[in-house]
């Protein structure tokens, strides 16, 4: 059962580097984005209900989350004509997340990519942008997203900071 669990964690990275291959916002860009979010749910579903989680699988899937959004960032900033105040702030989340890493790497020699409950919605209201998007307009879409990812961000700092060992599966941050 772990190796379905990882092959389809592998293959949200694969669904990840096919979106730079095909038309932004398109039909089929929003399929092959669909599955990616479907896979990371999935995943995690499945290995917690057969008991297969680990280290490995958890820092595997958050590696593939990693890069399905810097893959979505890399394709939709330059189309979505984002305002500089709105990089700025996209900045500021990708500074938190650096320190981040940055301080984990050097108390663990490892990367420290977290399975926290601010990290995993931060992830599904990100998945949901174009949702929000579409009714809500670029500036409403993009402060619930901002403001999502800069507060998972700033737990995983703070989890990184304060905790004696690295546990990828900690939940939140009361609970160091």
């Amino acid at each position: 059962m772990k190796k379905i669990v990882m092959s389809i964690t592998v293959s949200r990275i694969f669904g990840a580097l096919l979106l730079l291959l095909l038309s932004p916002l398109s039909a089929l860009f929003y399929i092959v984005y669909t599955l990616c979010i479907t896979s990371d749910i999935a995943d995690g579903y499945i290995a917690r209900k057969t008991k297969t989680t680990s280290n490995f699988g958890a820092l595997l899937d958050s590696t593939a989350d990693l890069i399905l959004i810097a893959v979505v960032l890399f394709i939709l900033i330059p189309i979505l004509n984002l305002e500089f105040w709105m990089l700025i702030l996209v900045l500021a989340v990708i500074s938190v997340r650096i320190v981040s890493f940055g301080i984990g790497y050097a108390k663990y020699r490892t990367l420290t990519l977290l399975h926290t409950y601010a990290n995993k919605g931060a992830g599904l209201i990100m998945a949901l942008f174009p949702l929000y998007y579409g009714m809500l307009g670029l500036t409403i879409a993009f402060a619930i997203i901002f403001a999502a990812a800069f507060i998972s961000a700033l737990e995983e700092l703070l989890i990184t900071i304060v905790s004696k060992k690295l546990d990828r599966n900690i939940t939140w941050f009361l609970r160091v």
